[in-house]
């Protein structure tokens, strides 16, 4: 009987332990496009942003290299992208 006991609660144990890293793992930020920036908290509604580049930009930043495309301020976060430190000074 104990040895019954046992195996249940090493069972219960296992599912907890990997609800708990499952739950920790979907939780994290999202992975960023350069491994030295800050993950932004807010954006404006509407932002700039190059395929290449790491970071968003208000549409007249003259910092702005390469094909822009517009898109969602908090979509440019959810894909890693991170404020322009020149356009975005908050």
């Amino acid at each position: 009987m104990a040895s019954v006991v046992w195996r249940w609660t090493v069972a219960v144990a296992l599912v907890l332990a990997a609800g708990w890293i499952l739950a920790s793992a979907s939780a994290r930020s999202p992975q960023l496009r350069s491994a030295h920036s800050v993950p932004s908290r807010t954006a404006p509604a509407v932002v700039t942003v190059t395929e290449q580049g790491k970071l968003f930009h208000r549409p007249e930043c003259a910092f702005i290299h390469g094909p822009a495309r517009s898109e969602a301020g908090d979509r440019a976060i959810a894909e890693g992208y991170t404020a322009c430190t020149r356009c975005m000074k908050y």
